[in-house]
């Protein structure tokens, strides 16, 4: 980077400021709780990011920088997750974290990682079965694994975004914890699934230090930022009570069965410690048409504390937000948009299986970069003609 960080740290904030609406951030944070907390609101709060033109031609920031350097990761989020959003003029809360992968929890149990250029931090070593029957979860996890690289960015952070005149709009999340069921798959690997057959006792051991690995992460990162926002690159969700962000990655691969009985219980368990809050998972993104996870989506509706899904994959999506409404379950995510299909449109097919504004956070990843200008007011038009 020719220009310094802090220079371009500035540069960026002075964007950002020019563009903050205190009236935005709080029909934002309100309409987000609206949706978490089953409420009607005067929008479906629509999620999404728009290019700033004085932007273009700033430096990048590669994935060893972003982790070894906390200063270009709050420039990497500044620029490329903050200032789009707040540019867009939308829904979203603006917010950043210690973007530090998805490798935390699990090497606090000791599983051993690399740090790469071009891909984000990755588990290379499994932590053997005997040593994670010892292992005792301590209160204070922040000087295992990598946690005090996390606490060396949300340190950072929070002084920089104090600095930059920042730190109000731009409250600090929770970095990535992933849930308890990824926990105990990335510190046991791919044996974990042998386990779920040949020894349920040490997986539901497991599993319960998972939770608690789990918590004291999120209650590390509660430090720093407000216990209401969970952690997102750029923007976060926000509701009206305490909440944290939960994913599930590795357990859309075992059975219904095998989830009730191992998983659900946990996360009902961590839920209930953070106060509630949010499900994502990830699979079958290439086309959008593979189905995986759908099998726990009923099972994921049941969990006490858990407001809403955010989820990546369906054969028949339209058919799936009908379920997921039936089920109780607000949907946090996008929708495929069709070729040659009119902006308009698109929205209207977006808000067909709801009949009020409720239920849904929408995610407009289908908007295209010369409709970002109309998208907001767009959006709302159609719900104004769609719900009279």
């Amino acid at each position: 980077m020719a220009e310094g960080t802090q220079s371009l740290l500035e540069r960026v904030a002075a964007m950002i400021h020019a563009r903050l609406d205190p009236k935005r951030a709080a029909d934002a944070k309100r309409r987000q709780a609206d949706m978490f907390a089953g409420r009607t609101s005067d929008s479906i709060p629509i999620l999404l990011g728009k290019d700033a033109p004085e932007a273009a031609g700033l430096p990048g920031v590669d994935d060893w920088e972003r982790w070894h350097d906390p200063a270009k990761s709050l420039y990497d989020q500044l620029k490329n997750g903050v200032l789009p959003a707040a540019a867009a003029g939308g829904d979203s809360v603006l917010a950043v974290r210690p973007d530090t992968g998805v490798i935390n929890c699990m090497t606090v149990f000791g599983a051993g990682w690399t740090v790469m250029r071009q891909a984000r931090p990755a588990i290379t070593r499994y932590v053997p079965k005997e040593a994670l029957r010892e292992f005792q979860v301590p209160d204070d996890v922040s000087g295992l694994g990598c946690m005090p690289k996390v606490v060396e960015h949300l340190e950072h952070h929070r002084a920089a975004l104090a600095r930059l005149g920042l730190a109000e709009a731009v409250p600090i999340g929770h970095c990535d914890q992933q849930g308890p069921f990824d926990i105990a798959a990335q510190a046991r690997g791919h044996d974990l699934f042998v386990d779920l057959y040949d020894d349920p006792e040490f997986v539901h051991m497991l599993m319960h230090k998972c939770v608690q690995v789990y918590v004291a992460v999120s209650r590390l990162c509660r430090r720093y930022g407000p216990a209401n926002l969970t952690g997102a690159y750029g923007g976060g969700q926000w509701m009206d009570h305490p909440c944290v962000r939960m994913c599930g990655d590795s357990e859309i691969l075992i059975s219904a069965a095998q989830h009730r009985e191992f998983v659900a219980p946990r996360i009902a368990d961590a839920l209930r410690a953070m106060g509630g809050g949010w499900f994502h998972y990830c699979g079958g993104m290439p086309g959008f048409g593979r189905r995986e996870g759908l099998h726990l989506h009923e099972i994921l509706a049941g969990i006490e504390g858990l407001r809403a899904l955010n989820w990546s994959t369906a054969g028949d999506w339209i058919g799936e937000m009908w379920r997921l409404k039936a089920l109780g379950l607000v949907n946090l995510g996008f929708l495929p948009r069709g070729e040659g299909e009119a902006l308009e449109a698109y929205f209207r097919r977006v808000l067909s299986p709801y009949d009020k504004r409720a239920g849904l956070l929408f995610e407009a990843y289908g908007v295209k970069p010369d409709e970002a200008d109309r998208a907001v007011d767009t959006w709302r038009s159609v719900q104004d003609a769609v719900f009279h």
